[in-house]
């Protein structure tokens, strides 16, 4: 309805799903390549990364998102409750 949203002050709004998972792939990756310097066989991580990011694109599944979304910033906030109706109810 075109109305202002009331948010505590600090408080931080999510990110969208898609900017996580960009966030969380390419940093996988860049970690696999630094890794891959050391330990070669860490570059296997940045591989695996991308083939996740084909397979995503190919089926228009992700399962990176899937795991995320899980997280508890992710999660709709519970319902707050009524204290007044709470008492009202045991009283009953």
């Amino acid at each position: 309805e075109g109305r202002a949203l009331d948010r505590p002050a600090g408080a931080r709004a999510t990110w969208p799903m898609e900017r996580q998972v960009r966030l969380a792939a390419g940093s996988l990756v860049v970690a696999g390549l630094l890794a891959g310097a050391r330990f070669p066989a860490a570059r296997w991580i940045s591989a695996g990364v991308g083939s996740g990011l084909v397979f995503s694109a190919v089926t228009n599944t992700c399962g990176m998102a899937a795991v995320l979304s899980r997280l508890p910033h992710n999660r709709a906030p519970r319902a707050a409750t009524d204290l007044d109706a709470t008492l009202a109810a045991l009283q009953r």
